[in-house]
Order: C-alpha cells, then structure tokens, then sequence
C-alpha cells in the first residue's frame, strides 16, 4: 500500500517552517537586548552557561533546533546562540553541526580547552 504524498508533505513542510521561524526570529534579536527581551522572541533557551571572566558576568543562551541544513543528518542540529555580557546582548551566530559561525568571539569564552 501506497501512502499519499500529504503523509510525508505536511510533515516536512512544517519542520522547514519551524527552523526558518527559529532563524528569523534570531535575526530579530539585537545588541543590547536583555534575557527577557530574547526570551520574548525566542522562547525558553533549550540551554544556558554563565561564567564570570575579568569583572564582568557572561551569560550563552543554546536554542537546538533540528534538520535545519539539507547538508546535515538527521541526528545533526543546529543551534542558535546568543550571548550576554553583564545582562545585555553581544552577540548571536549559528552552530551548525560542529562548525561555528565566523564572527563569534566571545564564543570562546564558553568553550573547552
């Protein structure tokens, strides 16, 4: 037996959307913007690290999201960060896979050595 087109459709049509809304909704975060104002766009992070570092308070905020590059497999996500100094937004980029976006250098700051 033979599904319809629709059964595999509608599904992946409303995956596509979910990841292009997480996107747009990234570019819609800007400098200086605090938590709650990220979270007003976003949602609730699916995870956040926070560290001190030479007198001031880093905050990163994760938001996974799957199959959001065709390159990607299915277990691959990509993630959507946005990190805070002292309350207010520095910087946000695009994880993908397990290769980070160029202009990030306070991502550092949260990775392992």
């Amino acid at each position: 037996m033979r599904l319809p087109k629709e059964f595999i459709l509608i599904p992946l049509i409303f995956l596509l959307a979910a990841c292009a809304s997480t996107f747009y909704n990234l570019q819609r975060v800007e400098r200086g913007m605090t938590p709650g104002e990220v979270e007003a766009i976003m949602g609730k992070s699916h995870g956040a690290k926070t560290l001190d570092k030479e007198g001031s308070v880093y905050t990163l905020y994760r938001y996974e999201n799957r199959l959001c590059n065709p390159n990607l497999s299915f277990w691959d996500t990509c993630d959507f960060l946005v990190i805070f100094k002292n309350g207010k937004v520095i910087e946000t980029g695009v994880k993908q896979g397990r290769s980070y976006s160029l202009h990030m250098p306070s991502l550092s700051l949260f990775q392992q050595p």
